[in-house]
């Protein structure tokens, strides 16, 4: 839990020392335009050593001016600062800007844990926490997952078709739900651009542009950012930015030998315990890292494939979720006879079962195994009271092993 975080203990024998009881690094998962703690905990005692099952308590014995807390977050073989919080003074990198805080007074508490609110998928990561005082340094790491994924939703037959409730449901029916704006806005932090008003939550009008471009200015004009156009009447009709949440289950592209239409595609994931995937669904797993240049059927008859691994024969280099459009407009989805492949979705329940089904058959098997071993083991002793020579054992004996 996050009191299992970091333990920075102090004890005081002749002067206060630092020393840290970790009991594993803490796991914290959060959701996109959400709000996380990470937990960094550090205690002082000004006495002698306590019982080793003592619980650490907050206490004064260190000075304001001798705590600096700092938070990294770790990409490889870089450390990224985050916060540095000392004498009151707090130094944000320009990507937490507005967004990460400590506690105000974390020497009297005892916690210099790390709020991180309006959450990008790219704060997924490893962070580390240092507490020093004078030059004693104690750190430890806490990872953080971010999950769900905001996309553009178009209908079928055109562009710009869809009323607000007509684009609530839309979102529901591709296994997702509609977007609030700071999901919208999270997701345009982390470069999502979009050149196609569509409804949220609010029943506002947005689309995100990163570089601006003429047709694309907005209310921005030249100037990156969240376009509106302000509340609307729900009765007026664009497409929609949807959201899709934590996946329960997996995609997985079937490897066949051949293409298939929309209902052979159906008919294959079908055979292999699962269903076609919906728009979500692909989004939530090329959000978790699914990548495959090869377009495939979905739930809702679009086609489209995810890229996680830039490369310019697919997507022109860009990461994303791509979409086959029948018309040069972008518009309309395949003919349902058009030879693709398939993406398809087993969830957690069918995969439990697909679990328990292989544990069947491997238990099916060994004790085959152990019945056959054991009439072999019937046949060898027989053979040894009813055989006068040792080599028609040893024959027996690889008679019944090559017939396993």
């Amino acid at each position: 839990g996050l009191s299992a975080a970091l333990n920075c203990v102090s004890t005081e024998t002749t002067e206060t020392s630092w020393q840290m009881d970790t009991e594993g690094s803490p796991h914290v998962s959060g959701f996109l335009a959400g709000k996380v703690v990470l937990p960094c905990y550090f205690s002082t005692m000004a006495t002698s050593t306590p019982p080793s099952n003592a619980a650490p308590t907050p206490a004064s014995t260190t000075p304001a001016d001798h705590l600096r807390i700092k938070w990294t977050k770790v990409e490889q073989e870089l450390e990224i600062t985050v916060l540095v919080a000392q004498n009151g003074v707090i130094k944000v990198g320009q990507a937490y800007k507005g967004r990460v805080s400590v506690p105000r007074h974390p020497e009297n508490v005892g916690d210099a844990s790390l709020t991180v609110a309006r959450l990008r998928a790219s704060d997924a990561g490893t962070y580390r926490c240092e507490v020093m005082r004078d030059i004693e340094d104690t750190q430890d790491t806490v990872s953080l997952d971010v999950s769900g994924v905001v996309f553009h939703y178009r209908a079928n037959s055109s562009r710009y078709t869809l009323s607000f409730e007509k684009a609530i449901e839309a979102c529901r029916s591709v296994g997702a739900s509609i977007a609030t704006a700071d999901q919208l806005i999270s997701a345009y932090e982390d470069g999502f651009d979009q050149c196609d008003a569509g409804w949220i939550s609010d029943q506002t009008v947005r689309y995100p542009i990163t570089k601006p471009r003429v047709g694309c200015y907005g209310d921005k004009h030249g100037r990156p950012g969240v376009r509106t156009y302000g509340v609307r009447n729900p009765e007026e009709t664009y497409d929609v930015y949807c959201y899709a949440d934590k996946l329960e289950g997996e995609v997985f592209y079937p490897l066949v030998a051949y293409k298939m239409t929309l209902e052979e595609a159906k008919a294959i994931c079908k055979r292999l315990q699962a269903t076609l995937a919906s728009p979500g669904q692909l989004h939530a797993a090329w959000r978790l890292g699914l990548d495959r240049c090869d377009y495939g059927w979905l739930s809702d008859g679009s086609a489209r494939y995810p890229i996680s691994v830039p490369r310019t024969q697919c997507g022109g280099g860009l990461l994303g979720v791509r979409t086959m459009y029948r018309y040069s407009n972008q518009t309309g989805f395949p003919e349902t006879s058009e030879k693709l492949g398939a993406f398809c979705f087993r969830g957690k329940s069918a995969l439990a079962s697909l679990s328990s089904n292989v544990n069947l058959r491997s238990v099916s098997k060994m004790r085959h195994l152990h019945i056959h071993t054991l009439n072999f083991n019937i046949t060898v002793r027989e053979a040894l009271r009813c055989s006068s020579s040792h080599s028609n054992v040893t024959r027996l004996a690889q008679t019944q092993d090559t017939s396993t």
